[in-house]
């Protein structure tokens, strides 16, 4: 059987599983046959980083062309991007392609690390339209969209302004936060947080809350498991919301699942079970 390939856009990470090492690891364990194109090298390891290099936006450039050459893809999602004149060369490609594209908008890094400079997030938010699905993590939610997120009822307003500058669909990660109603009469005033990591989809008309147990178990490359499992579920032409239904279940057997690796930590394991 000939697996669909999918184009994986980022950056790569010195010994951890971030990044395209997360992005092909789950698209393998997803039946995707994923093409690397990357746009970033991070130096890092135990949490610490000492560099972050761009690749220089020609080389992108070839990348993108050399994929173009090699066939056609079923599907494209994309990471860090690097540079704005990288961010804008990728957008500018993938919007050209008739693909289901999933944009994992990431602006820091999960160790602080900052991967897209003001001028970067600017050429990505012109561009958002570019992707079927836009996803995003509340911290850099807030930076783009210059607003801080504290409950699902400010998540709501980001994700309407983010689809105010042209994404067509969006998911904030929004992990635990204080409450999850819209409606302030509903609002039980509690500020502890909710054992649950939420999940919020706008799709300029509705939105959808995808909920799961909040595990105390945080391996890398969870995010690349659910822009994975995502992009699955449209190259498989599901609708957008059965798909982010699957991601969520995926990335949290993910997380539930993982396993320890001697000195390196859990690792995530992409195409696990669910015991129920």
């Amino acid at each position: 059987m000939r697996l669909p390939p999918v184009a994986v856009v980022g950056a790569t990470y010195t010994a951890s599983e971030r990044g395209l090492a997360a992005d092909v690891l789950a698209a393998r364990a997803l039946g995707l046959a994923p093409l690397p194109v990357c746009t970033s090298i991070v130096v890092a390891s135990g949490g610490r980083v000492t560099d972050v290099t761009d690749v220089p936006v020609d080389t992108v450039r070839a990348q993108l062309e050399h994929l173009d050459g090699a066939g056609p893809i079923h599907g494209v999602k994309i990471g860090i991007l690097g540079g704005p004149k990288t961010a804008a060369s990728v957008l500018d490609w993938a919007a050209s392609q008739s693909v289901p594209v999933v944009l994992d908008l990431v602006a820091s890094g999960p160790s602080g690390e900052t991967v897209l400079e003001a001028r970067g997030i600017d050429a990505v938010a012109d561009r958002l339209g570019a992707a079927t699905l836009v996803t995003v993590s509340k911290a850099d939610a807030e930076l783009v969209t210059n607003g801080q997120i504290e409950s699902l009822d400010d998540a709501q307003v980001a994700a309407q302004r983010l689809h105010n500058r042209g994404a067509a669909a969006v998911v904030i990660r929004c992990g635990s936060l204080p409450y999850r109603f819209y409606d302030a009469a509903d609002d039980p005033g509690s500020e502890t947080k909710r054992p649950f990591f939420a999940d919020l989809y706008y799709d300029g008309e509705d939105f959808a809350l995808f909920e799961a147990p909040l595990l105390d178990v945080h391996p890398d490359g969870a995010s690349s498991a659910f822009a994975l499992a995502a992009l699955s579920g449209l190259v498989d032409d599901a609708p957008i919301e059965e798909a982010l239904q699957r991601a969520k279940r995926v990335a949290t057997e993910a997380v539930r699942h993982a396993a320890e690796v001697d000195g390196h930590g859990p690792r995530l394991a992409v195409g696990a079970r669910s015991d129920s």
